[in-house]
Formats: structure tokens, C-alpha cells, sequence
């Protein structure tokens, strides 16, 4: 299972590398590399925000009832 996890982030260094060199290879003024930051940091909030948390940020105790609750 490690093996495969390393060849994903081997591809997505590639890719990420490709597209780098793609970027700087056609930005010709600052506008250009204005619009990318824009594309870039979009792309990282909405990252973030399809996030879902499996464990909760503070220290809570977490309690399972098998029975139903009281009325």
C-alpha cells in the first residue's frame, strides 16, 4: 500500500513540475502571473473547504450508548 501512495505523489510531483514549467514558460507580464495566483489560491479554498475533519480539533470525550436515550 506504500508503494502505490509513493507512485501517486511521484505522478503528482510530474504533474505539478509540468504544469509549473507550462506557467512559466507563458506568463509574459505580471497580469499573467496575477491571474495564476488567483487560480491558485482558488484552487486552495475550495480544497480546504471540501475538507471533512475525522477527529474533532479540541479534546472531547466521546461516549457510545448501545440503548436508546432516555425520554
Amino acid at each position: 500500500m506504500q508503494s502505490r501512495t509513493l507512485l501517486q505523489a511521484a505522478v503528482l510531483a510530474v504533474i505539478v513540475a509540468g504544469l509549473a514549467w507550462l506557467v512559466v514558460n507563458a506568463a509574459t507580464n505580471w497580469a499573467d502571473w496575477v491571474v495564476f495566483g488567483a487560480i491558485v489560491l482558488t484552487t486552495i479554498g475550495a480544497a480546504r473547504a471540501v475538507y471533512t475533519r475525522r477527529y474533532p480539533t479540541k479534546r472531547r470525550t466521546f461516549v457510545h450508548h448501545s440503548e436508546p436515550p432516555r425520554q
